[in-house]
């Protein structure tokens, strides 16, 4: 008699998007958080890209990009006799290798891939032109640039027909340089020999060191899913995004509002 052989188990998840070409755009209304004492972040625009392809066994190949410019206000006191300008600037690009799986009533895409990313920050301080001509101040500036794996999981949970559930998760560690420079230009009275008059002292400084940086991205929101003539897939997503950065012992972080379109072609 031949011995019973149990079926074998029977797994639910497979490719849950279409195969193809597929692509979206993001605009980003964030604050920008630092680590330095006093500083408070405006909000202003960022932009984030993507185009894919996928293949129909859900395994995908992806390219992102990401760019963010803000500045921060910095608290003084009313009786103070410089004027503050801070900016930061940050963005990068990635190319991923990943795989979609529709596991029950959720979709996943399980990726990794190398990142390439930029973070500038820079402070001017400047004498009131009230009190001065001008011409007196400091600067610094402070710039990681680097290169390192990143690994991102998404996923999406579908509400109603139109509405769906989305969240995301990226972790990136990149290998890089930090670069710091400083400049002064104070101006000095001369009294010998005698008669009115000013010298101009110029200082400069730079260094460097190899450093690592963490960093970290979360967001989820609703996605309004529809189509759009041509255009299958088409969909519109709003919600919430953050990134933190760690580098060298220097903390950094965006915060904000995410309005995005993403389509297949």
């Amino acid at each position: 008699m031949a011995a019973y052989m149990p079926p074998a188990p029977v797994s639910d998840c497979d490719a849950c998007n279409d195969p193809g070409f597929y692509g979206g755009v993001s605009l980003l209304y964030m604050k920008p958080y630092s680590g330095g004492e006093g500083l408070d972040g405006e909000w202003d625009l960022g932009l984030r890209g993507t185009l894919g392809f996928e293949r129909p066994d859900g395994l995908f190949y992806e390219l992102n990009g990401f760019w963010f410019d803000g500045e921060f206000d910095r608290e003084v006191s009313p009786n103070s006799i410089y004027n503050y300008d801070d900016d930061v600037s940050t963005w990068y690009v990635e190319g991923l290798i990943g795989d979609n799986l529709h596991c029950g009533e959720a979709c996943l895409d399980l990726a990794f891939g190398l990142r390439y990313a930029n973070l500038e920050f820079e402070s001017s301080r400047t004498l009131r032109r009230d009190i001065t001509d001008g011409g007196e101040g400091s600067s610094f500036s402070e710039e990681f640039e680097g290169v390192g794996p990143v690994v991102r999981i998404d996923g999406t949970r579908q509400l109603t027909e139109q509405v769906t559930l989305y969240g995301g998760l990226s972790q990136a560690i990149l290998f890089g340089e930090q670069d710091f420079s400083r400049s002064s230009t104070n101006r000095a009275e001369v009294t010998s020999p005698p008669g009115p008059g000013a010298i101009i002292l110029n200082g400069s400084g730079s260094s460097s060191r190899d450093t690592l940086a963490f960093v970290t991205e979360i967001e989820a929101g609703l996605q309004f899913n529809f189509n759009a003539g041509q255009i299958q897939g088409a969909h519109a997503r709003i919600g919430i995004e953050g990134q933190y950065w760690s580098i060298g012992g220097s903390d950094f972080g965006l915060f904000g509002g995410v309005l995005g379109v993403g389509f297949n072609f």
